[in-house]
């Protein structure tokens, strides 16, 4: 993304360390396993609101990123991303902007029919810094140019992120196993590009396959819809690999471990930090208990020897 290489990226990255959780391991793995696929916020990202920000709206985050604001120097942000503002411009009215955007986008989706929709988050931007120029709060018509900049680092802002302890490595264990490793997540056009900023490597080179990964901006739509799931299982199927054999690793009861039960994965809640750990208790939505709870990444090496269990 021009003007905000790798090193840029780190740079923004606020080092996070994950609160534990009152669940303890539950470690039988499930037979047999061939493949894995796995969430990312709250899962192999610690995430300071617990889930990604504004296009976590849609997936049942209760974060109110107020508790964040304060970190958001809105003006200096807006101006080193090349938009003139004018002094009435808040943290408050971007955010509140942005989320109107959000919702009228998920009402257009709701109506074509998508139970669960999901927004580009680079849309919605260019939607508000319109409607911020109509309220004379930017002093210059908005150019496009630098959006995706500016997503990128109001995200980084308003929901720090940093590797959850054991990632990436476990990724490189599991793949020279034998596993197939991907991921399908709620995420934004910029979480394959901090992936690759955090590990400095591209995502096959992490040791997901490219095929196997299903980002939820790129569908219109998003966990716990089925539909997500759908791509990496199609691909999974023409090496004769069943749902059955595949393992979902996620940190939300809901949009985890019910929607890759509902394609016929086994499941794996990961309980490793309480900022995200989602049980959503009493919810009626959920109806089915993960296959394993795993409370450190470190804990998958018992993958390894799966076989033999």
């Amino acid at each position: 993304m021009p003007g905000m290489r790798e090193l840029e990226i780190k740079s923004k990255l606020t080092k996070l360390t994950p609160i534990p959780t009152h669940l303890k391991p539950r470690l039988k793995v499930p037979k047999p396993i061939r493949a894995v696929l796995f969430d990312i916020y709250g899962t192999l990202l610690i995430s300071g609101s617990g889930d990604i920000s504004h296009a976590g709206l849609n997936s049942g985050s209760s974060a109110s990123h107020s508790e964040h604001k304060d970190i958001v120097e809105i003006r200096e942000l807006f101006e080193d991303c090349g938009y003139k503002t004018s002094r009435r411009l808040s943290a408050h009215l971007v955010d509140d902007a942005l989320r109107k955007k959000i919702t009228e986008r998920h009402r257009e989706l709701h109506a074509e029919g998508i139970e669960h929709p999901e927004v580009d988050i680079r849309d919605i931007w260019r939607k508000t810094l319109w409607r911020l120029w109509e309220d004379r709060l930017l002093l210059e018509p908005p150019s496009a140019s630098s959006v995706d900049l500016l997503a990128l680092r109001y995200e980084l802002a308003a929901s720090p992120v940093w590797p959850m302890p054991g990632f990436p490595e476990i990724i490189r264990k599991l793949h020279n196993t034998g596993l197939r490793v991907g991921i399908v997540s709620n995420a934004q056009f910029y979480t394959p590009l901090i992936l690759q900023a955090i590990c400095g490597k591209s995502i096959s080179q992490i040791g997901f396959e490219d095929g196997l990964c299903s980002w939820s901006y790129e569908l219109s739509e998003a966990k716990p819809s089925i539909n997500i799931f759908k791509s990496p299982l199609i691909q999974l199927g023409k090496d004769q690999i069943r749902a059955s054999e595949v393992l979902y690793i996620g940190n939300d009861m809901l949009n985890d471990i019910e929607g890759a039960s509902g394609v016929g994965c086994k499941t794996a809640l990961f309980a490793g930090d309480r900022r995200s750990l989602r049980l959503r208790e009493g919810s009626p939505g959920v109806k089915n208990e993960p296959d394993m709870v795993i409370t450190k990444l470190s804990e998958l090496k018992i993958l390894e020897n799966r076989e033999k269990q």
